[in-house]
Parts: structure tokens; sequence; C-alpha cells
């Protein structure tokens, strides 16, 4: 029963195939072969079209190989019988069937002066890295020195920290120099109560700031806030540290009371005090010109006169009523002037 049913099996197989017009290598046209070969329409078999290979022997040449995807005889890399045989950039050496460079390329470095190498895609000899002989040889971070034939870098690029300056690092990730931790190149580096110093290019102090009580004169200390030299509590710089009616001794760096004006009694007349705008005014009972007396009175102004500053008689009936002279009873007067210290 098994042997029967193999048997039927094998029956259908060959009438499917018999339907279908080819076995494995059969055919009935060319389009039942593979696009290399061609029908043969009485052996019913699939053949070579002229031109095509199947395998190397069939190419029957020792410079040629079949290629298994085109199907054609190539031949092997470098080999040749003629130019057409070879790369553009190449020509045939008939006497070794041999490709060469053409000149004016190359497939070597040792076709190439010293400072040379061969570029296996342009197939020319080109500078070798770091040398050139136009802007194009260089990379885009860099520029051709055409006297040295050298590439350098572009200002602020580099290849090497020797590029940058002292105070610079080279980024190797973007060929450009940068600024190191801690140093600066100018002012905008730095805070604005400091300057970037040309020599160090570090950031200190600018002038008329400060950053430590040294940075400040002896009378002076430092406002952490503001960073400014500021006059300590009692002391001052100019006529802003003091009150309006006071103004800055430059010797001793304290407000001074400003002539005219007064801080207490003790800046004024014994017959004044200091009133609250800082001017010495009359005290009660005393005077400073005759207008403050009545009509028949007059002002004492003589300084050392025991009625000083006070108001005393225009008349006199006697020596009393002349503190520190004597009344003339002609005239009624007290001997002497009663209006300024000539006595």
């Amino acid at each position: 029963m098994r042997f029967a049913l193999l048997g039927l099996l094998a029956v259908f197989v060959g009438i499917f195939v018999f339907i279908s017009g080819c076995t494995s290598n059969g055919c009935n046209t060319d389009k039942d072969c593979p696009n290399w070969q061609v029908c043969n329409m009485q052996a019913k078999i699939c053949e070579l079209r002229t031109g095509y290979c199947g395998a190397d022997a069939e190419c029957n040449d020792t410079l040629r190989f079949c290629d298994v995807n085109a199907h054609l005889c190539t031949y092997k890399e470098g080999m040749c019988r003629a130019d057409g045989d070879c790369e553009a950039w190449q020509i045939c050496s008939v006497a070794i069937t041999t490709c060469k460079p053409k000149p004016g390329f190359c497939d070597a470095d040792a076709l190439c002066a010293e400072d040379e190498m061969c570029s296996l895609t342009r197939h020319t000899c080109v500078p070798k890295a770091g040398r050139c002989y136009s802007q194009f040889d260089c990379a885009a971070w860099e520029f051709c020195n055409t006297s040295a034939k050298m590439c350098k870098p572009l200002d602020g690029k580099c290849n090497l920290e020797l590029d940058c300056q002292g105070y610079e690092y080279c980024d190797a990730g973007n060929h450009t120099c940068k600024l190191r931790e801690g140093f600066c190149r100018n002012d905008l580096d730095c805070k604005e109560f400091q300057q970037c110093s040309p020599l160090l290019h570090r950031c200190t102090t600018a002038p008329d700031f400060c950053s430590k009580e040294e940075d400040c004169r002896s009378w002076e200390l430092c406002n952490r806030q503001t960073n400014k030299c500021e006059a300590k509590r009692g002391l001052c710089n100019s006529l802003q540290d003091c009150e309006s009616w006071q103004f800055c001794d430059i010797g001793t760096r304290r407000c001074a009371t400003r002539p005219g004006y007064c801080s207490s009694d003790g800046e004024c007349g014994f017959w004044q005090t200091c009133s609250s705008e800082y001017k010495c005014a009359k005290r009660v009972g005393f005077c400073s010109k005759d207008t403050e007396c009545k009509y028949n009175e007059l002002c004492d102004k003589r300084s050392t006169s025991a009625t000083a500053y006070r108001c005393i008689p225009l008349t006199c009936t006697s020596n009393e009523d002349c503190p520190g002279s004597t009344c003339d009873p002609d005239t009624q007067r007290c001997r002497g002037n009663y209006r300024d210290d000539g006595g």
C-alpha cells in the first residue's frame, strides 16, 4: 500500500512538470531561462547566450574569470590586453598584460613625491596630511601657508595646545581655542568691578573699586555689595559724606562746620546760640545791632564791656548810666564809642 501511494505521487509530479513546460534545466521558450541563457528548442534545455558564461572555464582565458552576478567574462583585477580593459586613469602594459597608472595618476604612495601620498579615490598625488598646495588641501578650520606649503589653523582655531594662547586650551572636538578656567581675554570675561590684566590675563580689581580692605585708603572701608571704597564712619571723602552745613576737611578726613554755620553753641559768641538751622542766632536779652534796641537805646558792641551785646541807654544823667565809662553832663551821653570795640 505504501509503495502504491509513492508511485501515484510520482505520476502527479510528472504531469505537473510536463504541463509547466520545463524541468530543473528544461524549457519551451527563452522566457523559461535566465536572461544570460537561451532555450534550445530541440533539446528543451537552457544554454548560454553568446558572450555570457556560467563558469571560469567557459571564459577560456587565464586573464579573465566569470562574474557570477553578471555572467560575463571579466578581466582579473589589474589584468588587461588593451587600454579598454583598464580603469579610466590607467593604461594597459601589453607586454605584461597589466594595468598601470597613466602619467599624472597613481595607485601607490611610492609613485608620489616625498611630501605627497596617493589618493585612493582620485588616484592622483595629493599633499600629505598637514601639507598643502592650495586652500582646498586643508581642513575647514585651517588655511594654506603657500610659501611653506603647510596647513595652519585659522585665528582662534587649533590642532594642538601650542596653537592657542597660554591662557587658552584647544578643544579637540571643534578645533577651537577656548578660555582656561580662571583666566580672561579682556574685561568682558570679568565681573563689573574687575578688569582683565593684560600681563596676567586674570581678573583683577579695577581702579576706584575694591574686593578687600587693603584696596582702600586708610580712612576707607570696602563695601562688598558695591565693591566701592567708602569713608569709614565719622570720616569723609567729599562733601557728599557730610551734612549740608559741613565740608570735608581733607587734612583730617572729618566733616567740619562750614563758615557761617555752627554745630553747637560753643561755635557761636556768648550772646548767641546755635539754631536748628545750624546758624548762630542771638540769645534772648542780647543784641547784635541798634535796631534791635528801643528808640532811646543802642547796642553795646564792645566785646569786653560788661554790657557787651546788650541794649544800653542812649543818654545819661549820671555815671551809673554808663557802665565802664562816665557820663558827659554837657552832652548827656556816655563818653566813648559803644558801637564797636574801639573803646
